[in-house]
């Protein structure tokens, strides 16, 4: 990964932004809260960028979290294409972004070793409801509560393809 940014693309330097990207994350950790009623396993938050940031990805989504991952994955087996490189791909913008997130003291790590996020009212978003960045923002957060639901990381690790 590139730490300059002036020799980062434009595109990736806007994508990827450690603002953007730990907004993500913390909405991903506040679903699971709100689901689960406890924090995200910190290999977990490393499968939500790929999965909010890929398109494709993120169109396919139930639309509710009424539909369990496992039969999802089974009936829509496009979205584990290339998913474990872009995880591997991901990763290290994933923790620049934890890091980020954790140094804006938005996320926090529990007593148990799970990511939280710290109760912080954060600005409302000039977006409009259908921009992508308000819709990767929604869809975060359905992740969040959806992976709560879908088992241990190992589980959903193996549902998506991705090895350790």
């Amino acid at each position: 990964m590139t730490r300059l940014w002036s020799k980062r693309p434009i595109e990736i330097a806007n994508l990827l932004n450690p603002a953007f990207c730990s907004l993500l994350l913390r909405e991903s950790i506040v679903g699971c809260e709100q689901e689960a009623g406890a924090g995200m396993p910190y290999a977990s938050s490393f499968l939500v960028l790929p999965v909010v940031l890929h398109k494709p990805t993120r169109d396919l989504l139930p639309k509710t979290i009424a539909t369990k991952l496992h039969p999802w994955i089974q009936e829509n087996q496009s979205v584990r294409i290339g998913f474990a490189e872009r995880v591997r791909w991901t990763i290290p913008y994933t923790k620049e972004a934890l890091h980020y997130a954790s140094s804006a003291n938005l996320i926090d790590i529990s007593d148990g070793g799970l990511l939280v996020s710290k109760k912080v009212r954060l600005k409302k978003l000039p977006w409009p409801k259908t921009s992508e960045p308000s819709v990767c923002k929604s869809k975060a957060r359905f992740i969040g509560r959806w992976f709560s639901l879908a088992g241990d990381t190992a589980t959903l690790l193996a549902m998506w393809g991705v090895r350790l």
